[in-house]
């Protein structure tokens, strides 16, 4: 970035800076992150490892759609790439959405039981009922506290190119201010805020199927359950194709099931959304 472009960001991240604490604070620290990347649609969120999301801000606009940022704090984070990125140590910094997907992400009708759809123009391959269409995802992914983790989901429109490599070089530059500025933001807004506490739901992925699968089919029904192949399973948990298969099977049997399909229903029904 040149000195005249940074110099362009810099007031109004000193803006950002001083409003954290006034009621306009997210709407300064936006501002601030358009100056350097244009963006459609913003939704932010703090991640833990021991509970559920808190929400921090979003954007969207219409009933449709908030309905499905709530979906998405209820339990489709669960299955979020970003989150399990997270969850495997992710660290701070500027990503694309696609990039951090498993690779069979895209692979099949699996999310139906979520109020989730196939899609094949969209980023991930599907899209929560009432998210807005179209979009390319940006994360910006910040440090907090505690072993909690930020995220900052920019999103803009596909078709009229999405975050370009220029776009995503200028955010990484920018990256550590807009980290300094939200976390001041964050530390107003969760004031006096009791963090959630650990929930069923948010230890699923550890405890679903523990009374009827041993470890090692549970290790392959959860990476099925975040999108893994066949192929990525065997690599992941160093074992062959044809075993990962008798796992599957095994575990498919034990849980009287008999497709993918079925897994993805029963597990996505045990969260009660």
């Amino acid at each position: 970035m040149t000195e005249t472009a940074a110099a362009s960001w810099i007031e109004p991240f000193a803006h950002a800076l001083d409003r954290y604490d006034q009621p306009d604070g997210v709407a300064a620290l936006l501002a601030a992150i358009g100056s350097v990347a244009r963006f459609q649609l913003a939704l932010s969120v703090v991640h833990r490892k021991n509970g559920g999301p808190s929400y921090v801000f979003d954007t969207f606009s219409g009933q449709r759609a908030k309905r499905a940022v709530q979906l998405f704090i209820a339990g489709t984070y669960l299955l979020n790439p970003f989150y399990n990125a997270y969850l495997a140590g992710l660290p701070a910094g500027i990503y694309l959405m696609r990039d951090l997907a498993p690779d069979d992400y895209l692979g099949s009708d699996l999310y139906r039981g979520l109020d989730i759809r196939r899609h094949e123009d969209e980023e991930l391959g599907y899209r929560t009922h009432g998210w807005p269409e179209g979009m390319e995802e940006l994360l910006i992914a910040m440090d907090l506290p505690g072993g909690e983790m930020a995220e900052i989901s920019l999103s803009r429109i596909r078709s009229e190119g999405g975050f370009d490599a220029a776009a995503v070089a200028r955010l990484r530059e920018a990256h550590p201010m807009i980290a300094a500025v939200f976390r001041r933001l964050w530390g107003h807004l969760s004031r006096g805020e009791t963090p959630p506490q650990a929930r069923p739901i948010d230890h699923l992925f550890n405890d679903f199927g523990r009374d009827l699968l041993s470890p090692r089919e549970r290790e392959v029904a959860l990476l099925i359950l975040k999108g893994h192949s066949s192929e990525s399973i065997s690599y992941h948990l160093g074992i062959s194709i044809a075993t990962v298969k008798t796992h599957r099977q095994k575990l498919y049997a034990k849980l009287n099931l008999s497709t993918q399909q079925e897994l993805f229903s029963t597990f996505l029904r045990s969260l009660n959304l």
